[in-house]
């Protein structure tokens, strides 16, 4: 350590004098050779940033720092247009596309991107500390945010509408995810064979199609599969259970597309509109088919001939014609 000599013992005359300056961090010693003690050295932080005054202890947290200034993102996503200025937050990100979801729970198997997702899962799903009850149900909430979201399926409520078909969501995440049947986005590739998909839930569902993987088991009938959402959903044939009712009939319904597919009786809606010829569609399934005819696309194909068609039940009546066994229809291009 390097250091400048202030004055001399003799000519200070005090015993408590110090007379030694750090050239790097500014702090005074008695002697040359004493170290600072760590009451000095706590808390120093000798790297201001040039713009703001902000200090930081260590040089590269301070250039990492200066990114807020510059506007620097020197982490580029390689899927897609996005750059970041922290690579954690590039992490995060890339697993968006991979479908990578390293935090799993403990309690009921499903996986997560972000382990403070994971922990706000664990608070809503299996936290006992739950004081917010729902005055309509038996559910009960951790905070009073989640409680609201949650009142939106007995009120009705639906305060984000989506600017391309006016079609409305309870949730913000619901319409940004219905916001890509209109752009025709798929910012989910398959790393394996390059297949894209609007969610990231159809990604990791289409990967074990690869990795041949069912690790959750029906204990009724043995039926396996690959995520511990589709095993709660298939138990319900067996227990009878059907958790969706209709607010406006009573209807009960065992998966909530199918009460989403319901309610559009009672309200006539057709919130899937193509983008290209203004046509309405009820369900999203019918949108995707129709989008074919405007693209040409032809994801159902015939293994025997080559021939390809726009739906797999056209698929199937042109097996018939070769005697072939009427297998279940494989798409080459579209989300299952």
């Amino acid at each position: 350590m390097a250091y400048e000599v202030l004055c001399s013992m003799a000519s200070c005359g005090q015993g408590a004098a110090r007379p030694y300056k750090c050239l790097r961090g500014g702090q005074v010693f008695q002697k040359p050779s004493s170290p600072p003690s760590s009451e000095q050295t706590q808390g120093a932080k000798p790297y201001p940033c040039e713009v703001c005054g902000k200090a930081y202890s260590h040089r590269g947290t301070l250039q990492q720092h200066r990114r807020l200034h510059t506007g620097e993102r020197p982490y580029q996503c390689p899927f897609c247009d996005k750059a970041y200025t922290w690579s954690s937050d590039h992490r995060k990100h890339i697993r968006t596309h991979t479908g990578e979801k390293p935090y799993p729970c403990p309690d009921c198997g499903k996986a997560f991107v972000r382990s403070s997702d994971l922990r706000k899962h664990q608070r809503n799903m299996h936290s006992n500390n739950k004081p917010f009850p729902c005055a309509q149900c038996s559910l009960t909430f951790n905070k009073p945010l989640s409680l609201l979201r949650h009142q939106r399926t007995h009120l009705g409520e639906k305060p984000f509408r989506c600017p391309a078909c006016n079609r409305e969501f309870a949730v913000a995440s619901r319409m940004m995810e219905h916001q890509r049947v209109h752009s025709g986005e798929r910012p989910f590739p398959c790393p394996t064979c390059g297949k894209c998909f609007t969610k990231s839930s159809n990604l990791m569902e289409h990967q074990t199609l690869h990795t041949g993987q069912r690790p959750f088991k029906c204990a009724d009938c043995g039926v396996a599969f690959a995520q511990p959402s589709r095993l709660v959903r298939h138990q319900r044939i067996h227990t009878g259970e059907r958790p969706f009712p209709c607010a406006q009939c009573g209807q009960a319904f065992a998966r909530a597309s199918t009460l989403k597919r319901h309610q559009q009786v009672h309200s006539g809606e057709k919130g899937y509109l193509c983008a290209q010829c203004g046509r309405a569609f009820r369900i999203a399934s019918e949108l995707a088919q129709h989008i074919r005819v405007h693209n040409g696309e032809r994801p159902y194909q015939c293994e025997d001939c080559g021939q390809a068609f726009t739906r797999s039940n056209h698929l199937q009546r042109h097996r018939a014609k070769h005697g072939a066994c009427k297998k279940e229809p494989i798409p080459i291009s579209s989300d299952e």
